[in-house]
């Protein structure tokens, strides 16, 4: 019994001297936490979304003309009231330079837009020969008509080019958007009515009531949009005798609450790019010298910019028989601070049939 106790504690001796350190068992365990630990330590952090790379924002009708942009708003679905350009420079098309991805440009696109009135008392063929001469012109892409109610067939037959009229009772409205075939498709157009008429009843210079047209177009090449806002005003708003004012009748007021109202159709108009149309029948001149409250240049203050406001009022009237330049073209004024659009010229054609001649300038978009 002595000898068996004596044998067990030698054993034990052994086994002490061959192992005093932790149990294997937790010694493996130790070792794959030092291995593993690392991997898990160092794991990429998450890319921030304004970090992802760039995607497509514009597809044209047949699936080509894709444009790549920054992540972040879409420049052709209609964001909301006065966010239309993007502020973060990509209007020349790009990331920031935290992105990692090298900015791509974006095409310039350079148009033609003409603003005429057709006066609804020219017969079909002088108003077909008017059409014809200003769509012929090279340079002319999209043309914003007014008092073109009785000319719809003229406007649809013209060669190589579109037209937008609205249904207005059992006639068409007065308000028409052309545009050159080869250059644009049409994706939506509206009409509304932004002011009431008046009837000899009412005032001593009887209208009909207002509409405004909203027509958007997909610019083939790059498949971007562009809105035309086109409108007229009513005629005996401005007192000839003081220019610049407003002359007192129900014409004026109703002129009045018809800018206001093209200023909120313009703040929801859809796409990248909007322009103006329109015979506003208030000198620019006389409006830029003593800027009346309700006025063009005050009411569209927010929203849009003029030619005549980008380039000057050194052109030849619009309205020949008492000097004024009542017609207009515009451009979107966020978008025109952003650079995305800019005027290169501005041209006032003479020598049609009707009373007044076209506004033509040419527009420089990106």
């Amino acid at each position: 019994m002595v000898r068996r106790v004596r044998l067990g504690r030698r054993d034990a001796s052994r086994r002490a001297r061959r192992w005093a350190g932790p149990p294997p068992l937790l010694l493996v365990a130790t070792l794959i936490g030092f291995l593993v630990a690392p991997l898990v330590d160092h794991q990429p952090e998450p890319v921030a979304p304004a970090q992802t790379a760039a995607h497509v924002t514009a597809v044209g009708a047949s699936g080509a003309g894709l444009t790549v942009a920054p992540a972040g708003p879409r420049a052709d679905v209609a964001p909301p009231p006065r966010q239309r350009v993007l502020t973060t420079a990509p209007a020349r098309g790009g990331h920031t330079a935290a992105s990692g991805v090298r900015p791509v440009r974006l095409k310039r696109v350079h148009i033609g837009v003409a603003s005429m009135n057709m006066y609804r008392k020219l017969s079909p063929a002088q108003a077909a020969h008017d059409a014809r001469r200003l769509t012929r012109r090279r340079g002319v892409d999209v043309v914003g008509w007014q008092e073109a109610d009785r000319f719809g067939r003229v406007l649809h037959a013209l060669p190589g080019w579109d037209t937008k009229t609205f249904p207005f009772g059992r006639r068409n409205s007065e308000i028409a958007v052309s545009w050159r075939r080869s250059e644009f498709a049409l994706v939506t157009a509206r009409q509304r009515q932004v002011a009431l008429g008046v009837s000899w009843r009412e005032g001593r210079y009887p209208f009909g009531n207002r509409m405004v047209g909203v027509v958007t177009l997909r610019h083939r090449d790059t498949g971007r949009l562009l809105t035309v806002v086109n409108a007229h005003l009513p005629q005996a708003i401005e007192d000839l005798s003081r220019p610049g004012r407003w002359t007192p009748t129900i014409n004026a007021y109703r002129a009045r609450n018809q800018l206001a109202r093209i200023a909120a159709t313009w703040r929801t108009a859809p796409g990248r790019w909007v322009v103006g149309t329109g015979d506003y029948n208030f000198d620019a001149r006389a409006d830029a010298r003593h800027r009346p409250v309700g006025g063009p240049r005050r009411a569209l203050a927010d929203t849009a910019v003029s030619s005549y406001q980008a380039l000057g009022t050194d052109v030849a009237p619009t309205f020949p028989s008492n000097g004024r330049r009542i017609d207009y073209v515009y451009v979107d004024r966020a978008a025109y601070r952003a650079q995305q659009m800019r005027f290169a010229g501005q041209w006032v054609v003479g020598g049609f049939a009707s009373d007044h001649n076209a506004l033509l300038t040419r527009l420089v978009l990106s």
